[in-house]
């Protein structure tokens, strides 16, 4: 019998370090949850910051980007439409990723997207009739759909939506 008390004993250690086992590595587990979520918000806030600084320090694209986002019209030829989808592109994409990451951006990101559309009809215009629509989510696709049909319902397809500046208006 006292063999079977030092067999029981140590089934009960075993299963006892196992056990201390499991909850560090769950404890480990957690806390690379939390790096691998900082580097993430770290990287997605990094691209924008790195396409809002590329825009800003080549004037031609800045002068691109603020006509084309007025009326996509006043481009001047092919190599200006297509810089500018490729800005735009890239903006879009960066939005629907804070979209699915807003909770670990700490932001709202329907207001960014909403404000960028609100002010600038061409970015609408552009949106509405280029490629990009099939190549974003279909969620995020609903979602952009909704927030200019809200837009054109309030102030036209030409129209700009300055109420989205107002902290009073975008808070009711």
């Amino acid at each position: 019998m006292s063999v079977e008390i030092v067999i029981y004993g140590a089934q009960i250690i075993t299963g006892l370090a196992t056990l201390a086992v499991a909850f560090v590595l769950v404890f480990q587990l957690k806390q690379q949850r939390s790096v691998a979520q900082r580097e993430l918000v770290l990287a997605i806030n990094q691209q924008r910051q790195d396409l809002a600084v590329a825009v800003a320090n080549n004037t031609e694209l800045s002068d691109i980007n603020s006509r084309g986002s007025h009326d996509f019209a006043d481009l001047n030829n092919q190599s200006e439409r297509i810089r500018f989808n490729r800005l735009f592109a890239a903006e879009m994409s960066l939005s629907n990723i804070a979209q699915e990451y807003a909770d670990l951006l700490h932001v709202d990101p329907d207001l960014a997207l909403r404000t960028s559309f609100a002010l600038f009809p061409g970015r609408r215009k552009f949106y509405k009739e280029s490629l990009i629509r099939f190549t974003l989510p279909s969620e995020f696709v609903e979602k952009v759909d909704e927030h200019i049909k809200e837009i054109e319902d309030s102030v036209g397809e030409d129209g700009q939506d300055v109420s989205v500046l107002d902290p009073e208006m975008r808070n009711s």
